[in-house]
């Protein structure tokens, strides 16, 4: 029976069943039922199970799920808060039981510095410093605990196992902007006002996701004998990427898909990728010519936004001005707010990480960035070079819109370095849990 249990769970239909019930949960408003579900499931999981690489697809599609926008603090449901609360305790309950060391990881040096760019922040922050400020501190300790706990919970090799499920979520995030445009009553109106709102994320936020997990259907293109399907869904789910309208976005994209191309032609006769791309082009082009008035619109909106900064060059200098003005331990982690007194970033990770955390910050994200990127490419497998390519796209974005340290967003960075890191460090004599 656990055999069984053990197959599913590590196979690709639980995979499947989890995206098509987020697709589901997202599409008729289901998230009060959806959510508690997915959190008791992770749960038990957490509770039963030494492999805790099973929870993972329910964390990350957990993140799809909510549809309902416009939510305040006074009409946010009970669930909501318990979220980090039951996810909290079940990886508690587990560390417990299976007598769990968190004190092992590559990124945990990098971490404990960071850690301590915050504390020293709070020297430089004067009137910001409030209990608030404790509870952004807990946040940042939060992504250090889900990083600490996978890293040493997952047991075996699940790289492609994780590949497998980045490709889905690209298709749930496609489909549901898909279902958004199918749903509002003027496509062009929607385009022209970039009104995407998918209740878990606005424009720049579904861009952000499509460039981590784009890469991996190119994977498939890569590793299969039909890249020419993959190659077609790739751009479908680029061309999904475009109607969020996010100008950083489509830049970091175009980045990524340059570099998923060159690498499909790597190893392989370069002229025979390129006719596949231009077959896969001319399939898409008859999409394309069928509402063209939709492209239309979307080429006019950004053209004329094209040399606009959005605000984003005086916030900028803002940054600079700031780190100039306390370098070494930056300004605290309220640097910026703006006109309520609400927290806001700088829009870009490493202006961002200066003006708030100072050069003690800076060397910390360079740490952590820095062994990302070691452990993804440990291996130089095609598993190996497209989560990098993935990861790379969303730091490019980073330069332009809020990446780094941002919930939704770090879960998955910390995820893919766990998964990453556990199965390289497994010794060549274990059998590892292949999916």
């Amino acid at each position: 029976m656990m055999a069984r249990i053990d197959r599913f769970l590590n196979g690709f239909a639980y995979q499947l069943l989890i995206s098509t019930a987020t697709v589901v949960v997202w599409a008729m408003g289901w998230e009060t039922y959806g959510l508690p579900i997915v959190l008791f499931l992770m749960f038990f999981l957490f509770v039963l199970r030494k492999d805790t690489m099973a929870t993972i697809p329910l964390f990350m599609n957990a993140l799809f799920m909510i549809s309902h926008t416009g939510w305040t603090f006074s009409d946010i449901p009970f669930y909501i808060y318990l979220t980090p609360v039951l996810i909290i305790l079940g990886m508690t309950i587990h560390v417990i039981r299976y007598r769990v060391n968190l004190l092992r990881g590559a990124m945990l040096p990098g971490v404990l510095v960071m850690l301590a760019a915050l504390g020293l922040s709070t020297l430089n922050a004067g009137d910001t410093l409030s209990p608030m400020y404790g509870f952004y501190a807990l946040v940042g300790f939060l992504y250090a605990l889900v990083y600490l706990f996978y890293v040493n919970t997952i047991q075996g090799d699940h790289v492609k196992y994780l590949i497998r499920l980045m490709f889905l979520l690209g298709i749930v995030v496609s489909v549901e902007v898909l279902l958004f445009y199918l749903g509002v009553d003027d496509v062009v109106f929607a385009i022209e006002n970039k009104l995407i709102n998918l209740g878990w994320g606005i424009s720049n936020y579904i861009a952000t996701y499509l460039i981590l997990f784009i890469p991996t259907t190119f994977y498939y293109a890569k590793t299969t004998k039909l890249p020419l399907l993959w190659i077609v869904v790739g751009i479908l789910e680029g061309i999904a990427l475009l109607f969020t309208a996010s100008r950083g976005g489509i830049i970091a994209y175009a980045g990524t898909f340059g570099l998923c191309l060159l690498y499909l032609m790597i190893q392989r006769k370069w002229w025979h990728t390129a006719l596949h791309f231009l077959a896969a082009f001319g399939v898409i082009a008859f999409a394309v010519w069928i509402g063209r008035d939709f492209f239309i619109t979307l080429y006019d909106r950004l053209a004329a936004l094209l040399l606009d900064d959005s605000g984003r060059i005086p916030i900028w200098l803002d940054a600079i001005d700031k780190f100039k003005a306390h370098p070494l331990f930056g300004n605290g982690l309220f640097a910026r707010l703006d006109e309520q007194g609400d927290y806001r970033m700088f829009h870009n990770t490493i202006l961002h990480t200066a003006a708030t955390f100072g050069l003690v910050g800076l060397v910390a994200l360079g740490m952590q960035v820095a062994t990302q990127f070691k452990w993804i490419l440990k291996r130089k497998t095609p598993e190996a070079i497209f989560l990098a390519i993935a990861l790379l796209g969303a730091h490019m974005h980073g330069m332009v819109d809020n990446i780094y340290y941002m919930p939704q967003f770090m879960i998955v960075i910390v995820v893919i370095l766990a998964v990453c890191e556990n199965a390289y460090r497994e010794i060549p004599s274990q059998t590892a849990r292949m999916t």
